[in-house]
């Protein structure tokens, strides 16, 4: 292989004991600095343009859950008033825990607690005192854009010592890939959700630990397991950079202590809700590990017969045949072709520089396994997986442009015609049902074909043949500008605007405190009801999951003297019917197209629109939910009077 021109070999130890011959470290080349540092800066600006258009203020369930636990953490609580749920089901079964608001809380003698740990709505809670509901809806956009200058900082240090050159293009065209391949990740920046930060701190741990601060990376992981309990997996790429740079006892004693402290929250909290602090409110996922494959929930709440499975027994090791397919096919067509450059950098990390190798594969590969026991391929779980493996193939990237330029006139030649195929491939169009390699690898290819053109060249200079490294994220920089200027610049449809909008609306029919039913058909109005307009809200799906007829548990709120609504699919007639036969129906509105917003309703679950209903109690079903709570307060003082005696006799 020839060296570069004007540039100097030197042995530069890695951890395998080898010298290999690479290009001199030294002091690092004001050219490659400025120019990364314009490559990244422009890439945060692409970053934040799309945050700002993309940023979402409709909330899922787990959304809703975040922001509930991060008001209650404000007030000094972890439990959440379930006045609504006493009033729905005055006697719930001693020690059985329900699940309650949209499967995302779990209701047990009458405490109604999150089933998520508490370190993300804790972030939630600071950015809420800082900037309200505005700053809660910043924390996770302000969290993407540093987590890709992690990206950038850990590519850096992991590949510094090879080649700063190299090390400064990869880092660059790392945080471009990040952004332009479809891995999905930057879902999780325009929403209120915990996977981000959990991602982030993962990546922060591996970035001190790099760094030879395995105090920070231990404080870094702990926090992150705060907010993920799974991202404990990070450990075992920590422990694999610490094996390469063996610190002292000393220094992983401090760490173990370190990781344990900022760990305690999490397991305070399940001191407090569950009883033990290795209960973890989401350990009923892994309660049939051995068990039988199950079939894979459509989404969120999973109807059978108009009722909703409880949570539970998602995560199997039957799984593994279901799951981990559609979980290699989701990261081969996120990646495309980059792939081939994730496998080629992970094999010479291996063989030359096992600090990279120990940083990224470890988790990768613990992490897909793990996730793949789960009941569906989901590419959320596999953000962590993303963000290590699109590092590989920036590295593999700049290497691959390095190599190219240094390279002979035959291997020039294989890889123009090999550059052939993802060009073709996205001005040709995919053939159906195969996902298209993106626009970032025909932008990759161009780069490569102008490297290798440009090799036959003769250069005077030195300098822009060591640049060469900075071809693939210059072409990306280039494809995003492109991105940007064809944009029509559309902001997502419910921002801050449309909540104004909404809550106004919703008060003009309901009061606050008043009970809306309604049904998973039409988006996710409840947890929008409940957090936005201050109501009490359910899908018909809950009804089944506390063990409470629906029309008896309506008619209980009722009782209290609040009135209820139904929120129905304007094309659901049965409904209505039933409601009709046990008590008097008003209409209140119909609705169609983009002014469901205004109810917390998708337009797109509902093509024909959705009405609102007013529910009003006759005097006698009165009489009749009346009765029936007495025969069940009965019921419940002769069982509790059985197991007195019972007791009395052991």
């Amino acid at each position: 292989m020839r060296p570069l021109p004007a540039s100097k070999e030197v042995a530069v130890p890695t951890s395998t004991g080898r010298t290999p011959a690479v290009e001199a470290g030294g002091p690092l080349d004001p050219w490659a600095a400025g120019l990364a540092a314009v490559l990244v800066l422009l890439a945060l600006a692409f970053a934040t343009w799309g945050l700002i258009r993309l940023n979402t203020w409709y909330l899922a369930s787990d959304q809703f859950a975040f922001l509930t636990l991060a008001e209650d953490l404000r007030e000094g609580t972890v439990f959440h008033d379930d006045w609504a749920l006493e009033t729905l089901r005055p006697f719930p079964r001693p020690g059985v825990a329900y699940d309650a608001l949209a499967q995302t809380y779990y209701w047990r003698d009458k405490q109604l607690y999150s089933r998520y740990p508490p370190g993300f709505p804790a972030m939630l809670a600071l950015a809420g005192t800082v900037g309200g509901q505005v700053g809660q809806h910043l924390l996770n956009p302000l969290l993407y854009l540093a987590m890709l200058v992690i990206l950038v900082g850990l590519t850096w240090t992991l590949m510094r010592d090879v080649s700063p050159v190299a090390a400064l293009g990869a880092g660059a065209a790392a945080v471009w890939l990040f952004l332009l391949l479809p891995t999905r990740v930057h879902l999780w920046g325009i929403t209120v959700a915990r996977d981000l930060p959990a991602h982030a701190l993962g990546l922060l741990a591996l970035l001190a630990a790099a760094r030879r601060a395995p105090v920070w990376s231990a404080v870094a992981l702990g926090l992150a397991c705060t907010v993920r309990p799974d991202a404990v997996l990070y450990l075992v790429s920590v422990a694999a950079i610490l094996l390469t740079a063996r610190p002292d006892l000393r220094s992983l004693a401090v760490a173990g202590v370190a990781f344990a402290a900022f760990a305690s929250p999490v397991l305070v909290y399940n001191w407090v809700v569950e009883g033990s602090a290795f209960r973890f409110t989401q350990g009923t996922e892994f309660r049939d590990v051995f068990g039988a494959i199950s079939a894979p929930p459509a989404d969120g709440i999973v109807k059978v017969v108009g009722a909703a499975l409880p949570s539970g027994g998602a995560f199997r090791l039957a799984n593994l045949r279901t799951s981990m397919p559609g979980n290699a096919i989701y990261l081969v067509s996120a990646f495309g072709w980059f792939f081939a450059l994730v496998l080629g950098a992970a094999g010479w990390s291996l063989a030359r520089h096992r600090l990279l190798a120990a940083a990224l594969v470890p988790y990768a590969l613990v992490a897909f396994v793990f996730y793949s026991c789960w009941s569906h391929p989901d590419s959320r779980y596999l953000a962590g997986v993303a963000a290590c493996l699109i590092p590989l193939a920036g590295v593999g990237a700049a290497l691959l442009c390095e190599r190219v330029a240094r390279a002979g006139t035959v291997a020039r030649v294989i890889v123009l015609l090999l550059c052939v195929v993802p060009l073709a491939r996205e001005f040709a169009g995919a053939p159906d049902g195969i996902p298209p390699p993106g626009r970032a690898g025909a932008a990759a290819a161009v780069a490569l074909v102008l490297v290798t053109l440009g090799s036959w060249i003769p250069a005077r200079a030195a300098r822009p043949r060591r640049l060469v490294a900075f071809a693939p994220a210059a072409a990306f920089a280039i494809l995003g500008v492109f991105l940007v200027s064809q944009s029509s610049g559309r902001r997502d449809s419910f921002q801050q605007p449309q909540v104004e909008r909404a809550r106004a609306e919703v008060s003009k029919w309901i009061p606050p405190g008043s009970l809306v039913v309604t049904s998973t058909a039409l988006g996710r109005p409840v947890e929008n009801l409940r957090l936005y307009s201050d109501v009490e809200a359910f899908y018909l799906e809950e009804f089944g999951l506390l063990g409470v007829n629906a029309d008896i548990a309506t008619a209980s709120f009722a009782l209290e003297g609040r009135r209820t609504f139904y929120l129905l699919d304007a094309r659901d007639r049965a409904s209505l019917r039933r409601m009709g036969e046990k008590a008097d129906v008003r209409l209140i509105e119909r609705r169609r197209g983009p002014g469901l917003l205004e109810w917390y309703v998708d337009p797109r679950r509902v093509p024909a629109g959705a009405a609102l209903y007013e529910v009003s109690l006759p005097p006698e079903l009165e009489v009749e939910v009346r009765r029936f709570h007495g025969a069940v307060a009965d019921a419940r003082s002769e069982e509790g009077g059985e197991e007195d005696a019972a007791a009395s006799s052991r």
